[in-house]
């Protein structure tokens, strides 16, 4: 009886991966994100059909189709992190992307004499697990356990690395939504724990079932993680993230005091110091701050510079994110706002609201940053 539930949940897996994939295959506006969801989804719905053939004992009329889930594992790891790459940069699709697939590829090649064998010799194969291919069967257990430790922190990276640049384009990030591309790494994760630490195969394709119905549901209802204008600018800001982050680990830590990070660039330090004269008037002549959905972008056109140029500003003489100084000068707004007679009558997140934040938690977080205290607490000192 539980055998006949694992064959159906195999199978039904399977069934809804394909569905899924055709869903995403044939909608309208597919971004190469939504391309790479829906080859998981279907690499995943190949596994899980050869899965429900080895456990329903069906592989004795279809050898051929129990054998290509064999290898789709190393699959995973790619997908997922070519997946979150894509969805957080609005690029076009790298060819050398591609070489993520190689081991996936060369395990199909390994396994190539298998499809030369006679129908009853590949069924002699898969009864006899992987009898005359033990090598190679074995070299296919070390790839998937390097593949999910190499894949799932690099996943991790670039999500953090995406975290990271928002808040050099940015002013409010909360609409940006990533949680989604987390709980997706960590899903991944748990599974690969349960690949390296119980040793089910049970457990281990019960939970990819799971995982590919809950994939696929979230990966279509999933419009993009990018909520705000001018979203192409996140390419942009990955890239020079990145460019800061190689840079620093390119500098011993006993050689000279740090040289700001316009110091390579086109902008010499009298440029630096009139854009930032410029910015600072901006700022306070007209109060950018104030709109929600304030860019780096939209800033730069204001100040008439470059949106690279004024994020070295900002990092190198204000020592800050875009993120961080556009919100503390809200929370300063908010400061001069919140004591106005006027003001008595609304309440302290409609003012917050009037000064730019969009969100209570963003409000409450970055006022907490800038003066130590809750709005709350902070207020009650001053009255």
């Amino acid at each position: 009886m539980f055998q006949a539930q694992m064959e159906t949940l195999y199978l039904s897996g399977a069934s809804i991966g394909v569905f899924l994939s055709f869903v995403l295959f044939t909608k309208s506006d597919k971004t190469v994100a939504d391309y790479m969801l829906a080859s998981w989804l279907a690499a995943s719905a190949i596994m899980l059909l050869s899965v429900y053939l080895l456990a329903s004992g069906q592989y004795t009329k279809y050898p051929t189709g129990a054998i290509q889930g064999l290898w789709m594992p190393l699959a995973q790891g790619p997908f997922l992190y070519l997946y979150i790459k894509y969805q957080t940069r609005p690029v076009l699709f790298q060819k050398r992307d591609l070489l993520h697939f190689l081991p996936f590829v060369s395990g199909y090649l390994l396994f190539s004499q298998f499809y030369l064998l006679p129908f009853d010799a590949k069924v002699s194969v898969l009864e006899n697990n992987a009898a005359g291919f033990e090598p190679e069967n074995k070299l296919r257990a070390i790839l998937i356990y390097v593949s999910g430790v190499i894949y799932i922190p690099l996943s991790c990276h670039q999500l953090l690395l995406f975290r990271k640049s928002l808040e050099h384009r940015f002013s409010n990030v909360e609409k940006i939504n990533f949680r989604w591309l987390l709980y997706l790494i960590t899903g991944m994760a748990a599974i690969w724990i349960a690949v390296l630490v119980v040793h089910s195969d049970r457990l281990v394709f019960s939970a990819s079932t799971i995982f590919v119905c809950w994939m696929g549901y979230f990966g279509i209802k999933q419009v993009n993680v990018f909520s705000q204008k001018n979203i192409e600018t996140i390419a942009f800001a990955a890239n020079e993230a990145k460019l800061a982050e190689d840079t620093d680990k390119d500098q011993p830590s006993s050689v000279q005091p740090p040289v700001p990070k316009y110091a390579k660039s086109a902008l010499d330090d009298e440029t630096a110091q009139k854009l930032h004269k410029t910015l600072l008037s901006v700022l306070e002549e007209e109060k950018p701050y104030l709109d929600p959905e304030l860019t780096l972008d939209a800033l730069a056109g204001m100040v008439h510079t470059n949106p690279n140029l004024l994020s070295q500003v900002i990092n190198a003489v204000e020592q800050k994110t875009f993120y961080e100084l556009i919100n503390e000068l809200r929370v300063k707004e908010f400061l001069r706002q919140v004591v106005l007679p006027a003001n008595k009558k609304y309440t302290l997140l409609t003012i917050a609201y009037d000064c730019g934040f969009n969100s209570k938690a963003s409000f409450n977080r970055n006022f907490r940053k800038i003066t130590g205290k809750s709005p709350s607490e902070y207020l009650h000192t001053i009255s």
